[in-house]
């Protein structure tokens, strides 16, 4: 069934936060301030009851376009897929909560892309700060790599370039919007892969069942500010290498392993080998870390060397128990999580509430 041309879709802007309330104020008093008149803003809580008691009164002060869903901790892809079955528009656009929106026409710069029955997805800027210049040294490889794959299907990033680029192979998981129909007919984000690289279950199985002319794109209108200096989010900042490898294997062995066995098991020892190397060189020029193995006796460069050369070591041991472990199951019906609404109470019990 083709998708409908949407001219002024009701745009649903899902918010996931995880004790960060004060961050999601600002973020709110924005979106609220847009030049859109047609959406609604849900914010999926997983905090804690202290820090959501001292935030509530702020929250309850909005007009009923904010919605509050109340959560325990669900993960990335999880928090994901409960957020969007709690939308109602036809298209859901994803803030992080430590980001802002930047100008009056942020939600209206995803809408407009809608109009083209063939838009599935986009994805806007990331700005670093605002009034930067264009960050690429190389103009034309920066918008060849824009969203998209490496041979090895781990995702390129590049969304600072300033030219609209369409197709793209994935969406990144903050300043993007979809088709809710779309999610909820692919099933949402396989939500037992933790941080690295789960947003990618979504746009692997994608990638198979598009139909002619269906695309994914990035557009540089809408503009977001990623506000580095706050602490938490995906917690790369600060997150142990071995969780990272952990992370990559769960992306590899429980996803990429769906979608591209043959390239997976043709492929596999290389698969790891750039696992590690990729990792590696990530986790020593951008993650601090206090309190690996010899970074307070040595500092941390030499410390950061010496723990990289204790995980190589057990890390063959990692990768084995991936391939030996069963995946755990996710049925992909977004449609069977439980919305609360005025005819539908949740069940006793049941972890997710609106306020």
């Amino acid at each position: 069934m083709a998708n409908p041309s949407l001219s002024n879709p009701f745009v649903s802007v899902l918010i996931r936060s995880c004790n960060r309330l004060s961050h999601v104020l600002e973020a709110l008093e924005i979106c609220l301030g847009q030049d859109y008149d047609n959406y609604e803003i849900v914010v999926l809580d997983q905090s804690t009851e202290i820090h959501w008691e001292n935030h509530k009164d702020a929250f309850d002060a909005f007009d009923s376009r904010v919605r509050v869903i109340r959560s325990k901790p669900l993960g990335c892809a999880g928090a994901r897929n409960v957020g969007v079955a709690h939308c109602r528009g036809d298209v859901v656009l994803f803030l992080d909560d430590d980001d802002l929106p930047v100008g009056c026409n942020w939600i209206a710069a995803h809408a407009k892309n809608y109009a083209d029955p063939l838009c599935i997805g986009v994805s806007g800027k990331h700005l670093n700060r605002l009034n930067e210049g264009y960050r690429y040294k190389a103009r034309k490889t920066a918008y060849k790599r824009c969203l998209s794959y490496t041979f090895f299907l781990v995702g390129r990033g590049y969304t600072g370039i300033d030219e609209v680029k369409k197709p793209v192979q994935w969406l990144h998981g903050n300043n993007c919007s979809l088709r809710r129909s779309t999610i909820i007919e692919l099933g949402g984000w396989y939500p037992h892969v933790a941080t690295d690289h789960e947003e990618h279950s979504l746009y692997l199985k994608m990638r198979k069942t598009l139909r002619p002319g269906e695309y994914l794109m990035f557009d540089p209108e809408p503009k977001v500010l990623r506000r580095f200096n706050i602490a938490g989010g995906a917690q790369r900042r600060s997150i142990p290498l071995h969780s990272l490898l952990t992370h990559r294997l769960q992306f590899y062995h429980w996803v990429l392993r769906e979608y591209y066995p043959i390239r997976f098991y043709g492929l596999y020892p290389l698969f790891i080998l750039y696992s590690f190397l990729s990792l590696s060189r990530f986790f020593y020029k951008r993650v601090h870390i206090q309190d690996a193995f010899g970074v307070g006796i040595f500092g941390e460069k030499l410390g950061k060397y010496l723990y990289v050369f204790q995980e190589f070591a057990v890390y063959p041991f990692l990768a084995f128990r991936f391939l030996i472990i069963k995946k755990p199951k996710w049925s992909g019906q977004l449609n069977s999580i439980p919305v609360w609404d005025d005819q539908i109470a949740i069940p006793e019990g049941e972890q997710v509430n609106e306020v």
